[in-house]
């Protein structure tokens, strides 16, 4: 997914950060053009300013959020705006899955599941092209991740016995 900002130290370039769902890999633009990223700790984006000098852009959590915010000499910078926390709650729902009582298999179970369907309906309300429907899918997404752990539960259950 991708997303365009502003920061402060570039008033005159536009950027663009792409975030993998899978992997969580980061693919920084700067006015459409690559941006090196280091291998060093914290692994910053080495971002060119107009004077040929390198300034140091590290990604950072904003969890639960699956979009970084990117560090500058000590200053946070939020590529897009918080989800309000209505928002954020309806996203995680499904992740009270993995608070269910089903032995240690279903704790994983429930978790994995859980954990990626809270991440996939972060994604959609994150997404302008779904409009006011993205409720609804939040709400499919949420369906479908109760109904996946209890019918994977009664099928582990069958197996075990």
């Amino acid at each position: 997914m991708k997303h365009q900002f502003i920061l402060p130290s570039f008033p005159d370039s536009n950027f663009e950060i792409e975030v993998s769902f899978w992997t969580g890999k980061q693919i920084l633009y700067k006015d459409e053009v690559l941006v090196e990223q280091s291998v060093e700790i914290g692994k910053p984006f080495l971002i060119p300013d107009s004077n040929r000098k390198i300034v140091k852009a590290y990604p950072k959590s904003a969890f639960p959020d699956i979009i970084p915010v990117l560090e500058i000499n000590d200053i946070k910078y939020s590529i897009v705006e918080r989800l309000p926390w209505y928002q954020m709650a309806f996203a995680l729902l499904p992740f009270l899955l993995a608070f269910i009582d089903g032995g240690a298999l279903g704790a994983v179970l429930a978790g994995v599941i859980g954990a990626v369907a809270s991440l996939l309906n972060l994604l959609i309300l994150r997404n302008d092209q779904f409009g006011k429907i993205k409720y609804l899918y939040v709400i499919n997404v949420t369906l479908i991740a109760y109904a996946s752990y209890f019918f994977y539960e009664a099928m582990i259950k069958e197996w075990i016995n």
